[in-house]
């Protein structure tokens, strides 16, 4: 398989590589061009509507769609053509508005996987340069942000982002590949692929653990520290940690890392002025 199959076949097999062009220039000067015709339809429309009340056949065309409609001569139809041709472009015209703000609606690629997209197109052993026109240019730096991905993979969580795109790489150099078959040949060889879904649930368990671990860790180091002082540094110290924790490992609002780092905090507080070691005790 060569050419545009190719790329087809990668982009259809592996969907967070359906990454386009959106021309987003073009489609908004066919908006403009669209829009100023209508304009101009509209102002003829109205011409045609304050010449027609001047008449005294057609003066009433304006309160009564059947005589507007039912004209006899073309001039009498003339306003009521008028208004049909407008119809006609005014509806394609509100589909292609539509359109273009269900376009504006699509994700940007993620980075990592346009890199990978360029990277494949040059490779020998994998596109090896497929196509040859001047769309071979289509995925360039210079249109970056022209790019648009049909299916994007959802913006990942600042750990989740290295764990996938910087520590899988490396463990794949070092041990995965030689646990893993080569996707089909159809793409180019020395690709591989990590279900997504596994991925997401390994990192969910290791973000539950760590969540049920920093609350313990804190509580024990709060009963194991003597002084106080040292002890509301600590709590300074884990609720600072905490926070980092919900900032890296989840896609939390800010409003809900506050929230919840207060409610870490409360909550060793609570332990500290209820320890023995505390003076009101």
């Amino acid at each position: 398989m060569e050419g545009y199959g190719k790329v087809a076949q990668l982009m259809a097999s592996q969907q967070e590589f359906s990454i386009v062009r959106r021309f987003g220039a073009l489609n908004m000067q066919r908006l403009l061009y669209m829009q100023g015709e209508l304009i101009q339809l509209q102002s003829d429309l109205e011409q045609l509507s304050k010449r027609d009340a001047l008449h005294g056949e057609r003066q009433y065309h304006s309160k009564d769609w059947w005589s507007l409609s039912q004209g006899e001569s073309d001039e009498d139809l003339e306003q009521w053509n008028k208004f049909l041709e407008i119809s006609e472009k005014l509806e394609k015209y509100n589909d292609a508005v539509l359109k273009e703000a269900a376009l504006g609606k699509l994700g940007r690629p993620r980075q990592y996987d346009l890199q990978f997209l360029r990277s494949w197109f040059c490779r020998p052993g994998m596109g090896a340069f497929p196509l040859l026109g001047l769309d071979r240019d289509a995925w360039d730096s210079k249109t970056e942000s022209d790019l648009i991905a049909i299916k994007p993979r959802a913006a990942p969580d600042i750990f989740s982002k290295w764990f996938s795109e910087s520590f899988i790489p490396r463990y794949h150099q070092v041990f995965g590949e030689r646990f893993r078959k080569e996707l089909p040949g159809d793409i180019g060889s020395g690709i591989y692929h990590y279900r997504e879904s596994s991925l997401e649930s390994g990192l969910s368990i290791l973000a539950t653990v760590v969540a049920s671990l920093l609350p313990i860790s804190s509580v024990v180091a709060l009963y194991l520290i003597q002084p106080n002082g040292l002890r509301l540094g600590m709590i300074a110290i884990f609720s600072a940690c905490f926070s980092l924790a919900l900032a890296i490992m989840t896609s939390a609002r800010r409003i809900e890392v506050f929230a919840a780092t207060a409610a870490f905090a409360a909550v060793n507080v609570v332990f500290l002025t209820n320890s023995p070691t505390c003076p009101n005790h």
